[in-house]
C-alpha cells in the first residue's frame, strides 16, 4: 500500500521497468483519458500522481480523482515518473492482477506470439476490444501489455480486457486444441475470407519480421493469409489482426 510518499514515489518510478512491474503486479497508466478508464473499469488502484498545476483545470477528471489516493508532485518529480514528452499531468499506479486470468473461455481468442513493439501490443489490444474480443493470450517472448507505450496505445482499452499470460506458448497452444481450432496468420496460405467459421478459434499473430516459429506452425489447423495485390512485403501485425477481426467478428 501507499503510506510514504518518498518511498512511494521510488516504487512508482521503478515501474518503467517491467521486471519492478512483474514483482510489484503494478503498472503506471498516464494521461487524463487512461486514469480516468481505470478508475471508470474498476481496476484497482494504488495512487494517483497529478502535477501541481493539474488541479483546479480538470473539473470531470478531479471528481474521478476523489476516489482515489491522489498525491500531488512538482513539475520537475512528475516529469520524472512521465513517460511522455508533454505529458497531461496525471499518471495512474493500477494493479494489473485483475486484468490476468488463467484460462480463456471466448469463442475466439487472439493468440501473440514474439510480438514486440509496445505500439502494436496495445493497437491489437484496442481493436480486440473494438470488436468485443475480451480475452487475448500473451506469449513469454512478446512484449509485457502493461508496458507504459502498449498501455498507451491501448486508449484505455488494456482495462477492458483479459490477458492470459503463458510462459510456454507452444505448450499451451497444444492444451488449445483441445478446445480451439488453431489458426496461424502468415504471409503463405489461405485466404483468411475462407476461414471464417462457427468454431472456436484461436488465431496466433506474430512478429512481422520473423513470422510464426516452425513449432507454431506445425500445430495450426490452417495458415490464414490476407492476399495484398501492392509492393509492400506485409503488414504490420497491429493492421493484420484488426483486419481479420473485423472478418471472424
Amino acid at each position: 500500500m501507499f503510506t510514504n510518499q518518498a518511498s512511494d514515489f521510488n516504487l512508482a518510478l521503478s515501474l518503467k521497468q517491467r521486471r519492478a512491474r512483474q514483482e510489484s503486479g503494478l503498472f503506471l497508466a498516464e494521461g487524463r483519458k487512461l486514469v480516468a478508464e481505470g478508475l471508470t473499469a474498476g481496476c484497482p488502484c494504488q495512487a494517483v500522481y497529478v502535477r501541481e498545476d493539474f488541479l483546479g483545470q480538470h473539473e470531470e477528471a478531479e471528481s474521478l480523482l476523489a476516489q482515489a489516493n491522489t498525491i500531488v508532485l512538482g513539475e520537475r518529480k512528475f516529469r520524472r515518473l512521465a513517460d511522455t514528452e508533454q505529458p497531461q499531468g496525471v499518471i495512474g499506479v493500477f494493479e494489473w492482477s485483475s486484468l490476468v486470468c488463467a484460462e480463456p473461455k471466448e469463442a475466439m481468442l487472439p493468440v501473440l506470439f514474439d510480438v514486440a513493439d509496445p505500439r502494436n501490443m496495445g493497437n491489437i489490444v484496442r481493436s480486440a476490444d473494438w470488436f468485443g474480443l475480451q480475452e487475448i493470450v500473451v506469449g513469454e517472448t512478446c512484449v509485457d501489455p502493461f508496458n507504459g507505450k502498449a498501455v498507451r496505445s491501448s486508449m484505455g482499452s488494456v482495462f477492458r480486457t483479459r490477458f492470459v499470460m503463458s510462459e510456454n506458448l507452444v505448450a499451451s497452444l497444444k492444451a488449445l486444441k483441445e478446445r480451439y481450432r488453431i489458426l496461424v496468420a502468415d504471409t503463405a496460405g489461405t485466404d483468411y475470407r475462407t476461414l471464417k467459421s462457427k468454431e472456436a478459434s484461436a488465431i496466433v499473430f506474430s512478429n512481422e519480421a520473423r513470422g510464426p516459429s516452425p513449432e507454431i506452425l506445425a500445430l495450426a489447423d490452417a495458415i490464414a493469409t490476407i492476399p495484398g495485390s501492392g509492393r509492400a512485403e506485409s503488414l504490420c501485425v497491429a493492421t493484420a489482426a484488426a483486419v481479420m477481426f473485423a472478418a471472424f467478428f
